[in-house]
């Protein structure tokens, strides 16, 4: 799942940005069941692989529904 978020950087590139563009956040669960940002898209990543962004509340809804004895830490 991706969320909105600007990113100093695109992990999935290795580009990295003169300043901080929007893009995304890759978010992943924990083994604690904590779930956050671990890796950073660009928007030109976003744009070629046409991954769909969400909104941090769209996610957090989401989570709520299917995880709901999880965190959201972002």
């Amino acid at each position: 799942m991706f969320i909105e978020f600007t990113v100093p950087e695109c992990d999935f590139t290795d580009r990295k940005y003169d300043t901080p563009v929007e893009g995304a956040g890759a978010l992943a669960r924990g083994a604690s069941g904590r779930w956050c940002v671990v890796m950073y898209a660009g928007p030109e990543y976003i744009a070629e692989n046409d991954i769909e962004v969400i909104t941090a509340e769209a996610a957090e809804a989401y989570l709520a529904e299917y995880y709901p004895s999880d965190r959201c830490d972002f």
